[in-house]
């Protein structure tokens, strides 16, 4: 593990839970600004910045690599990465792998069915391998695989333009930086 700060020393967990829930706020802060720096800095990610959404939710850091008209992040049909899709994904592995945080991945795909000669094989499969490509990507440069938890396809089940199905925006990659310190049920 070598922190932002360039230590390699891990948080101090004895310390009061309040502080190490700001610490770990601190962290996946300085992750979202990492990644909107490096897509500011680089011409080529630049044009990709709509595809790259980041945002605190309560089990953690969501990351989103999401398709846009004519900007995809696999070929279509397959979980081949375009290069668009590569450049995101080893901007993230850069980032995801100074973090010391269990991560979750999905595949998730718009409504329009699957074309293929195999009918056995669905958008749920699709989304599947699409995930299981992102965390080859992530392992390959140089993320742990134990770090991952957990990688899913969702299919169209959980479209991100609920009113649009069959949108492009709804094929799209979602990466979970697991909070060690999950918002507490009231």
């Amino acid at each position: 593990f070598v922190g932002f700060d360039g230590s390699s020393e891990f948080p101090d967990f004895s310390e009061p839970r309040d502080v190490l829930v700001k610490k770990e706020k601190e962290a996946f802060d300085r992750v979202r600004i990492a990644l909107e720096e490096a897509m500011m800095s680089d011409a080529d990610l630049l044009e990709l910045h709509d595809s790259l959404v980041v945002d605190e939710i309560k089990d953690g850091l969501q990351i989103q690599l999401i398709d846009q008209l004519n900007k995809p992040i696999f070929e279509s049909g397959t979980a081949k990465m375009t290069p668009n899709g590569a450049r995101l994904s080893k901007l993230l592995a850069r980032v995801l792998r100074q973090m010391p945080n269990e991560m979750l991945i999905e595949g998730h795909t718009d409504s329009v069915p699957y074309a293929s000669k195999n009918t056995a094989y669905t958008n749920w499969e699709l989304s599947s391998d699409r995930a299981s490509a992102v965390r080859r990507m992530l392992v390959a440069q140089g993320v742990s695989p134990d770090r991952i938890g957990g990688v899913t396809g969702r299919a169209a089940t959980q479209p991100y333009l609920t009113e649009d199905p069959k949108a492009p925006q709804n094929r799209r990659i979602v990466i979970v930086l697991k909070s060690a310190y999950p918002a507490e049920q009231k």
